[in-house]
C-alpha cells in the first residue's frame, strides 16, 4: 500500500465515522486536570478514540480541536456540565479532519478560530493565522500555540503552561509511532525536542487520535524521549535496509527493526501495518 492508498484508507476511516456519529450520540470519558482544564476523549467507533481539550478562564472558554461537525452539537452539551461560559476560541491543531471540522458551528455561536497560517490552504474553516506562536491569557492559565514541524505542514502544539499539559496532537502517539508527514524524521524528531524541552516527569501529554485502551490516552516526557530514540533508529535501519535492495516486505520482517519497535505497547495489534509506516520513511527519504 502507497500513501495515496493511506490517504484513502484514511478518508473511508473519517467518512465511517462521521455517518457513525450522525446516527449515534457522541460519548466521553472526561478528565479532569484541574479547575480550569478538562480534556474529552471521545470514544470511537473505529480502533481508535479522539482527544480534544477545554480550557476554562475568568469569563470565556477556549477549545482545543473542534473534532466533526456530527458531533459538535454532543461536544458543546458536555462542555456545558461543567461551564456555561461561552466558547471564545477554537485551536485547531492541523488540518487533519478531526481537528477542524466543527469550526464553522463554533464560528457561528461566536469562536474565534485560530490556526497556523498555513491551514489556508486546507479545506478548513478558518479566520486567525499566526506564524511561528500565540499566546492567550485565560483566567491564570496562559495558552500558547506554537507551529512545529511534525505531521503536516500546518502543525501546531499548545502549551498548558501553569496546568503542564501539552497536546500535541498527531505529532505524537505515547503507544505507537504517528506518520511523520512532509518534513519527515526531522521534522517529528524537531517536534518531540520541543516538547521535550518544555516538560518534565509530571508533565501531562495529549495526542490527538489516541488507543482505546485508557492508559494509553495520554504520555509523559519518558514516552517522548523513548520515541524519538524509536524514530531515529528505525529511520536509520530502513534507510539502510532499502540501500542494499531489500524489499519493504523483508524490511518489515527484519529482526532489528522489529526490535527496534516492539518496545511500544501497540505492537502486538499493530504490527501488521508496518509495512505502511516503513514506505513512508522511504517517500520522505528519497524526495
Amino acid at each position: 500500500m502507497n500513501i495515496g492508498k493511506i490517504f484513502f484508507s484514511s478518508l473511508m476511516s473519517i467518512l465511517f465515522l462521521s455517518t457513525s456519529h450522525m446516527m449515534a450520540q457522541a460519548t466521553y470519558d472526561v478528565k479532569k486536570v484541574n479547575e480550569n482544564v478538562y480534556i474529552f476523549t471521545e470514544l470511537w467507533d473505529a480502533d481508535a478514540n479522539g482527544n480534544c481539550g477545554v480550557v476554562i478562564g475568568d469569563k470565556e472558554v477556549l477549545l482545543i480541536n473542534s473534532m466533526m461537525l456530527a458531533s459538535a452539537p454532543d461536544l458543546e452539551k458536555e462542555i456545558r456540565k461543567i461551564t456555561d461560559l461561552p466558547i471564545a476560541y477554537v485551536i485547531n491543531s492541523d488540518s487533519d479532519t478531526f481537528n477542524h471540522h466543527a469550526n464553522a458551528y463554533f464560528a457561528d455561536r461566536g469562536a474565534i478560530i485560530l490556526s497556523h497560517e498555513k491551514m489556508k490552504y486546507a479545506n478548513a474553516y478558518h479566520k486567525v493565522l499566526f506564524k511561528d506562536k500565540i499566546s492567550i491569557v485565560l483566567g491564570h492559565e496562559v495558552v500558547t500555540a506554537y507551529h512545529t514541524p511534525s505531521h503536516t505542514l500546518d502543525h501546531i502544539d499548545v502549551h498548558l503552561e501553569k496546568s503542564n499539559v501539552l497536546f500535541m496532537s498527531d505529532g505524537f502517539q505515547p503507544h505507537w509511532l504517528t506518520y511523520t508527514g512532509p518534513n519527515g524524521l526531522k521534522g517529528v524528531v524537531n517536534g518531540i525536542d520541543k516538547a521535550i524541552s518544555l516538560s518534565d516527569e509530571h508533565t501531562l501529554i495529549v495526542p490527538g487520535n489516541t488507543s482505546k485502551d485508557p492508559k494509553h490516552y495520554f504520555g509523559n516526557k519518558q514516552q517522548l524521549i523513548r520515541n524519538r530514540k524509536v524514530y531515529i533508529q528505525l529511520n536509520h535501519r530502513v534507510v539502510d535496509l532499502h540501500q542494499k535492495g531489500f524489499t519493504v516486505e523483508e524490511i518489515a520482517s527484519d529482526e532489528r527493526v522489529n526490535d527496534v519497535i516492539k518496545i511500544l505497547e501497540a505492537y502486538p495489534d499493530k504490527r501488521p501495518y508496518l509495512e505502511y509506516y516503513i514506505e513512508e520513511i522511504l517517500t520522505m527519504a528519497t524526495n
